[in-house]
């Protein structure tokens, strides 16, 4: 019986590239993530309250994220579309926050009031602590980097197909 050689670059170099550029940024994303899960202060500054205690369902989204990206180290032919799927429906949860108003607004004031912001938070437009600016940035760059990646990855796929065609 033998044992298939577990492959988790492509030959291409461009698309090789490309992964490990996804990697960085989803390792950024990740330990940004992570702090939400721990909790994070600096000194007397506290950046993100720890989900545990502020939203204990945010475990399980860290988990499903940890998963993806084993896929896409692992088995990218899959991990890609589920960490494009995960990074998009993320991405769109975390910008809708953007167009909350009143009550919403006053509610997210509240529930982030201890936590440090960059700018001052505001009664009439949402203004994001610091911890869920970077998170916003983080995930868009991870979404672009996977998209580049699976952009890339199609179009390398159909060239292989066509040049086997052709022969």
């Amino acid at each position: 019986m033998t044992m298939k050689k577990l492959k988790i670059f492509d030959d291409n170099r461009k698309l090789k590239a490309l992964k490990i550029i996804a990697l960085v940024f989803l390792g950024l994303l990740l330990l940004w993530f992570t702090f939400n899960i721990t909790g994070l202060k600096v000194g007397n500054t506290k950046i993100v309250t720890s989900a545990f205690i502020d939203e204990p369902i945010d475990f399980v989204f860290y988990i499903i994220f940890i998963v993806g990206i084993v896929f896409f180290i692992l088995k990218d032919k899959i991990g890609k579309y589920i960490l494009s799927i995960f990074i998009f429906l993320w991405g769109v949860f975390q910008f809708t926050t953007y167009f909350k108003t009143g009550e919403s607004i006053v509610a997210y004031n509240k529930t982030f009031a201890d936590t440090h912001h960059i700018i001052a938070a505001s009664q009439e437009t949402l203004i994001k602590d610091t911890y869920h600016i970077f998170l916003d940035i983080f995930i868009l760059l991870a979404f672009i980097v996977i998209m580049l990646f699976l952009i890339v990855k199609i179009i390398s796929s159909k060239k292989k197909s066509q040049a086997r065609e052709n022969l």
